[in-house]
């Protein structure tokens, strides 16, 4: 009998010592779960904030400059669904005494694409916005490479300013659209925006007028300051996903915001706004423009050099052969009559040369790359007036334009 307590005693103190299960600890999972999401909400939070400070409105805004002795090409894109609305490039100097230019390129601008001629909006509808950008930098010969781009969905906008209900937008200058058979006033001042006249203002026939541009800017502007402002923040934080995707960028958040800047500091005084040059045609019932490839560079010249445009009907050129074939001063005369620029003097140089030279006044720089394009010649350009010529610009035709 005592040999079996003793076995049992023996038994129940090793017993003691056994490991026991371990059960879930709901109360220390609980705790991980509330620093867990207490980590996420302030993760969030400080997100959302960064977001507003970088993209809340500017009092001060200025332009989005590159490095001494470039230029960036900004690109602005409006779309409804898949059918290109708008493209406008805006280009921007380094320096504040050089000229920045708005570049609008018509949605129906034919350009080449491969072994293809086909408009904008086709390769936008086709192809999206990527080989849209890749045909336009092809349509300037390379020579305006569009280093950032902000697209945005017409419809998206609506859903903006529906929800943010409507915007007062302050337009430079007043204008008239035609849209859906209906024509809408647009006044010079402050005008109320909502979804009633949001298309007309967008996507009107008037996508070839600067006003329809600087109607555009304001807008975007307007918008973009107002969702991003303490009266909308929190339809911003709960919708934040459906905005991003009313529009499409490469930019980070900092620089939306120096994009948007940069079109809120542009007026009038500091700007030229300048159209694709080129003429509308119809094909299969379908007006489309066409531009040469030349007039394109021309345009690609204008602007990187900063040259201002120039006034042609003060522009009266001379003509000195200096080729020593006689009858080439007067062919080219005739050439430049049928380009409509009135010519003066068609007579010989002082002295014959090889490379055909442009001499001009200051403010016909931009008729000199004009002429030298037209000639399809590598002149030298100068800025000055030859010996016996009295007008803005005088051409001494060398021999490197013979068999041309």
């Amino acid at each position: 009998m005592g040999g079996e307590e003793m076995r049992y005693a023996y038994r129940s103190r090793s017993s003691r010592f056994r490991r026991k299960r371990k059960g879930v600890n709901f109360k220390r999972l609980g705790t991980l779960i509330t620093l867990v999401v207490f980590i996420v909400m302030i993760f969030v939070s400080v997100r959302y904030f960064t977001l507003w400070k970088a993209l809340s409105g500017s009092d001060t805004p200025t332009l989005w400059r590159p490095q001494e002795g470039e230029r960036t090409q900004l690109l602005l894109v409006g779309g409804q669904g898949s059918e290109l609305i708008s493209a406008t490039m805006v280009s921007i100097p380094a320096h504040e005494n050089s000229p920045v230019y708005v570049l609008r390129l018509p949605p129906e601008a034919l350009v080449s694409q491969g072994t293809d001629t086909l408009a904008l909006a086709d390769i936008y509808a086709s192809d999206g916005l990527e080989p849209t950008i890749t045909s336009i930098e092809h349509l300037f010969g390379n020579q305006l490479p569009v280093h950032h781009y902000v697209s945005y969905d017409i419809h998206g906008i609506a859903g903006i300013i529906g929800a943010i209900d409507g915007v007062s937008v302050q337009l430079p200058t007043g204008f008239q659209s035609h849209y859906q058979d209906t024509d809408y006033v647009f006044a010079q001042g402050l005008n109320s925006i909502d979804a009633s006249n949001l298309f007309p203002l967008l996507a009107s026939d008037s996508s070839m007028e600067a006003a329809a541009f600087w109607a555009e800017r304001s807008l975007l502007v307007e918008v973009f300051n107002e969702l991003f402002s303490l009266n909308h923040i929190s339809y911003l934080l709960t919708n934040v996903s459906g905005i991003s995707e009313t529009y499409d960028t490469d930019l980070a958040s900092r620089e939306l915001a120096h994009f948007r800047d940069t079109l809120q500091a542009l007026d009038g005084d500091n700007t030229n706004y300048i159209t694709l040059p080129g003429r509308w045609l119809t094909s299969q019932g379908r007006r489309l423009w066409s531009t040469e490839q030349e007039l394109a560079q021309l345009t690609a010249q204008q602007i990187i050099r900063g040259v201002p445009p120039y006034d042609k009907e003060a522009l009266t050129v001379d003509l000195f052969n200096a080729n020593g074939i006689n009858g080439f001063a007067a062919q080219v005369a005739g050439q430049l009559f049928a380009n409509d620029f009135k010519v003066d003097q068609v007579t010989n140089a002082l002295e014959n040369g090889e490379r055909t030279q442009i001499f001009y006044l200051e403010e016909f720089e931009l008729a000199a790359l004009e002429l030298a394009i037209l000639l399809e010649v590598d002149a030298e350009l100068i800025e000055d007036s030859y010996a016996i010529s009295d007008n803005p610009v005088a051409i001494v035709l060398g021999g490197d334009l013979v068999g041309r």
